[in-house]
């Protein structure tokens, strides 16, 4: 009887020995899982579910530097820098934290050194850019090019010859004071780490003629609105704006704007941007009244790198509408344009091709019909920017600009060519 006992027993012992092996393997097992999937929410874009998922396993296991790491990745991955070097920095205090993995952490926390002060090292940023150049402009008034507009009731309409176009030489200024407030810690936005901004500028503006100077623009330019960086997958921001306007030395009016716009990457080299525009024009001269309304656009373009990453195509449409007091004044139409950017021997090369269709919705006095036109626009640029002596980080561009305006309106047909050079520079 004790033999058998003993037996029993030991059977027992045996049992009790392999049933806690067997738990001892599910829990390391259960550890393993829980590590592999924190490391794959955060490898497959889900930084705050790996958070969760990390936390959650040194909750339990608090001495597992391996997750303790890992964790603070994730924590990087989240633009969280305090909490990754926070992290980190507990392992390396850990004396048996061997040496490799020693420098492999001081080499990590130099990163998010270096990476918070270029992300959130200042939250106030002053910017300030300037242009002056010169412009020749073959059409300044936009005038067409022959004095007759058709015939009407048997006889020819002319145009008095003071209309027709004008050709004239000027020059362009241009400067921008610009202020972004960046939000000293990142926000959480569908599950993506995320830099909130605010944007302000003031902006001035003035082109002026040598011989024609009631064609003159100045414009002052007041911005502002908030912006939003998510990962790197989307941005958009929120543009609220006021053009104050002159023209010819007289007051012209003032354009009050909303402008929301949102970027998204697609794929490894292309950017598709949506947009939308509501313009409010209210016009000061009472000969312009007439032309005081609405006008609303919504766009969309796509952009992407190509030649491995040696230039650029660009493509888009924009539909757009303006609702004015007086009927001839409205209009509906659309936009299509398409565009490249090369640099080549250090030069900076673009070029741009539009097409504008406007169908306005009342009818002409004397020629008794509703204006159509179609505006095609070609433009040519090159920039090179200086990288040393007196001249070191200003930039010299030139653009050709060629735009035909055809409309069934005779008056309205003219072709323009325009030529500007000019020095620019960021502040």
């Amino acid at each position: 009887m004790p033999q058998i006992l003993g037996r029993s027993g030991l059977k027992g012992l045996t049992a009790c020995v392999l049933f806690a092996l067997s738990t001892a393997s599910l829990a390391q097992s259960s550890v393993d899982d829980q590590y592999r999937l924190g490391l794959y929410q955060r490898e497959t874009g889900l930084p705050y579910a790996s958070i969760e998922t990390l936390e959650s396993l040194l909750a339990a296991n608090p001495t597992l530097n391996r997750a303790r790491l890992e964790l603070a990745v994730a924590y990087h991955r989240t633009l969280d820098y305090a909490r990754a070097r926070a992290e980190a920095e507990r392992v390396l205090k850990d004396p048996n934290t061997p040496e490799t993995v020693r420098l492999s952490i001081s080499s990590f926390l130099k990163q998010i050194e270096l990476e918070e002060r270029a992300n959130f090292g200042q939250p106030h940023r002053f910017e300030a850019n300037v242009s002056l150049g010169l412009i020749y402009d073959s059409n300044v008034n936009a005038g067409p090019d022959s004095t007759l507009l058709g015939s009407f009731n048997g006889g020819d309409l002319l145009l008095n010859s003071e209309f027709t176009n004008k050709s004239d030489w000027g020059s362009i200024a241009q400067a921008e004071l610009r202020h972004t407030w960046q939000r000293p810690a990142p926000v959480r936005v569908l599950d993506q780490p995320s830099r909130l901004l605010w944007t302000s500028s003031l902006g001035l503006y003035h082109k002026g003629y040598k011989q024609f100077n009631e064609y003159d623009l100045g414009v002052v330019t007041v911005a502002t609105g908030p912006a939003l960086i998510v990962g790197n997958s989307w941005r958009g921001n929120l543009n609220f704006q006021l053009d104050d306007l002159h023209f010819g030395g007289e007051h012209l009016g003032l354009y009050s704007s909303i402008s929301p716009s949102g970027t998204w990457k697609v794929g490894r080299s292309g950017e598709l941007t949506l947009d939308a525009q509501w313009v409010k024009r209210d016009f000061h001269r009472a000969g312009d009244s007439a032309r005081e309304g609405q006008y609303r656009s919504v766009g969309a373009s796509y952009g992407r790198m190509m030649g491995n990453q040696t230039w650029s195509l660009q493509g888009g449409v924009r539909l757009f509408e303006e609702s004015a007091r007086e009927d001839r004044f409205s209009y509906t139409g659309d936009e299509w344009f398409v565009g490249a950017r090369a640099q080549l021997a250090g030069i900076d090369l673009f070029t741009r091709a539009a097409w504008r269709n406007a169908r306005h919705i009342g009818v002409e006095p004397v020629f008794a019909v509703s204006r159509r036109e179609t505006e095609r626009r070609i433009e040519l640029g090159a920039a090179y920017t200086f990288n040393a002596g007196l001249m070191e980080k200003w930039q010299l561009a030139a653009t050709l600009t060629n735009i035909h305006n055809k409309a069934n309106v005779t008056l309205y047909g003219y072709d323009r060519d325009t030529v500007t050079i000019n020095l620019n520079r960021s502040f």
